[in-house]
This record gives C-alpha cells, structure tokens and sequence, in this order.
C-alpha cells in the first residue's frame, strides 16, 4: 500500500465491489469518461479478480483511494496509457461525489506522482480535463499540474462538443 497518513492506495478487492458499481455507473461523470455504458458488477467482479498490478506490462493500474483514519474506500485513481519508452502515463479519478471538496483528489494524484516517479521511473503525468470540469480543473492545478494546450471539440456533448484542457506535471526530483 501507498499512504500519505491520511489516505491510502491499494489494489482493488472484491470488498470495493459495490463502490465501484457506484462510481462506475454515475450517468454525472460518464460526460467525462471514455465509456458511457451501464457497468454491471459480473463485469466489476471479473476486473478485481483478473487484476493484473504490472503496471508496464498491462500498461495501466488502478488503485482505491482509502480514508486512513476510517478505512472507508472513498475513490479511485487510476495510471493508464502508461508509456514506457517516453516515460508518461495519463491519470484519471474519481472521488465518491458526497465525498469531494475534501481534499482525497489531491492527495491521491500526488501520491500516485510520486510513486510513478520513484517506482516506475515515468518522467511527466498528463490528464485530458472538459472546459466546464472547474472542480477537476482546480484539483490537478493545486497538485502542480499545467496546461499544456487547449484541443477543441474534444469530449462530445450529445449532439454538440467540448473543448479539453491537456494537463501535464513534469516528475522531476
């Protein structure tokens, strides 16, 4: 496990099983995310027992994001298009939404740079965030993340589109 005191990340167990039915299922988020279907929990089940924590050979790795003081599992981070010749990997997060505003966001992006740094060598972070996303805009700004370019008409809004914001941290020691 990873731990700042306060949160911790861990692998996946079928305990988060529910959590992840929730988070993945939340129509609110799918705006953001790549898949935009109904994730049942057979399907859940067979991601936390086939797990595969190699991160360069699977070229993602999913955490749960734990309160340390509760042990309540409040979200998710997740290292995935991780590239190992150029030593960069994309993050993305969740954060139960009666959980937010308090802080775990930070805490496990920062905690997952630096283990991508000091475990897996990776040298930049980045994360594609919608225009309107001002909560997950501020969050990856406050942990040191900067534009790196705007790409428009990027996440399609039903029959219209967003612009994105290309957001990079440089690992460096």
């Amino acid at each position: 496990m990873i731990s700042d005191g306060v949160i911790l990340l861990r692998a996946p167990e079928p305990a988060d099983i529910d959590a992840l039915f929730r988070w993945e299922n939340d129509r609110d988020g799918w705006r953001y995310a790549v898949v935009r279907a109904p994730m049942s929990r057979q399907a859940l089940w067979e991601y936390v027992h086939n797990y595969n924590p190699d991160v360069l050979a699977a070229g993602e790795l999913r955490m749960v994001i734990v309160d340390a003081g509760s042990g309540e599992s409040v979200g998710a981070v997740d290292l995935y298009d991780v590239d190992a010749l150029n030593r960069r990997g994309g993050v993305g997060i969740v954060v139960d939404t009666q959980l937010r505003g308090r802080g775990y966001g930070c805490r496990a992006v920062n905690l997952v740079a630096d283990y991508a740094r000091m475990e897996l060598g990776l040298h930049q972070l980045w994360a594609v965030v919608g225009r309107d996303n001002a909560a997950s805009r501020s969050m990856f700004e406050h942990c040191g993340f900067k534009i790196g370019g705007c790409m428009q008409s990027w996440i399609r809004m039903g029959e219209s589109y967003m612009d994105a914001y290309f957001y990079q941290r440089l690992l460096v020691t």
